[in-house]
């Protein structure tokens, strides 16, 4: 599987049309965020899960997708479990290439031209500034389908910039790479998006290109991300701390939908995780890393696993390397 390199500084448009057709992280994580304060719970993030046909503990992390994972690598329980599990699930991540879908339909929709006059300007203008080359007479331009046009958006905003970026620098794709480091294999949760768009298929590839271009809202400001969630460092603070409530009586309000996933709510997209979840922790000792905000309420993971006859327990971290 070919995993993204960090892009030159100043990449010229040719070599992000040649790395957007490698580019197989299409879409950014999610469900980091909650403003919820539930009642208090031991201050963790990980949760061991046992009991029921598992043949040895696996273990649930909440992750924070705009951190990346190295400060929590120090914790020895968290090396304890990277020892102990022999596989990892992660929302976006695997190492199956047999699962990717085809890139192949008999008349893949060019972008440029679905794109409004405004549309087209705005991305002209980006492209500009950023890698000093605009879409305007550009033949390479010219040739790029809807999803090569979102990624190359993406992969520019994220090749200038610096620390996490919740695309090609995140904690979980630090925890999916320590694995796949050690010889171990990794899977995704979240279904693999159909980007290859064709003639029956034009309002949903004009959906896609706005959530591409959405992006760009806000690119020229510092502490940019794909989220365009303010106050990360605060956040990031808030979230090392670890001192979680988790409601895990109470139902969310409202329901928190993702645009990036085909505005799923977290509720359905936690069920639809359940069956992989379930079957791999049956087979071998886990490690499942997703956004911290799908442990939450009777909605989230923790609920829903315990509810299948799981013990899900709460591991206090603690004695930092």
């Amino acid at each position: 599987m070919t995993f993204p390199q960090p892009l030159p500084a100043t990449p010229d448009l040719r070599r992000l049309l040649l790395f957007a057709t490698i580019w197989f992280f299409a879409h950014p994580l999610l469900g980091q965020r909650s403003n919820k304060t539930p009642s208090p719970i031991t201050p963790t993030i990980l949760w061991k899960i046992s009991g029921k046909d598992c043949p040895r503990p696996s273990y649930l992390l909440g992750t924070m997708h705009l951190s990346d994972a190295d400060w929590l690598f120090a914790y020895p329980a968290v090396q304890q479990v990277i020892d102990n599990t022999e596989t990892i699930l992660t929302e976006a991540y695997t190492t199956d290439t047999t699962r990717l879908p085809s890139a192949d339909v008999a008349n893949p929709l060019k972008a440029l031209p679905l794109l409004s006059r405004n549309q087209y300007q705005l991305v002209d203008s980006f492209f500009v500034a950023r890698v000093g080359e605009g879409i305007t007479g550009n033949a390479e331009a010219e040739t790029m389908t809807v999803a090569q046009l979102g990624d190359a958006i993406l992969l520019t905003l994220a090749s200038q910039t610096t620390g996490t970026n919740g695309t090609t620098k995140t904690m979980d794709l630090d925890l999916f790479n320590r694995y796949r480091q050690l010889g171990r294999k990794g899977d995704r949760l979240d279904r693999v998006a159909v980007t290859a768009f064709d003639s029956t298929t034009i309002d949903e590839a004009r959906q896609y290109l706005a959530r591409s271009l959405a992006y760009i809202e806000g690119s020229d400001k510092p502490d940019w991300n794909p989220y365009h969630q303010a106050g990360v460092q605060q956040s990031i603070v808030g979230y090392k701390q670890m001192r979680f409530a988790y409601k895990l009586d109470q139902q969310p309000q409202p329901e928190q939908v993702s645009p990036y996933f085909d505005f799923v709510p977290l509720n359905v997209r936690n069920r639809n995780w359940l069956g992989k979840i379930t079957a791999t922790i049956a087979r071998q000792p886990t490690l499942i890393a997703v956004g911290m905000a799908h442990l939450f309420y009777k909605t989230g993971l923790i609920v829903l696993l315990r509810e299948r006859g799981y013990q899900v327990e709460p591991v206090l971290l603690q004695s930092r390397n």
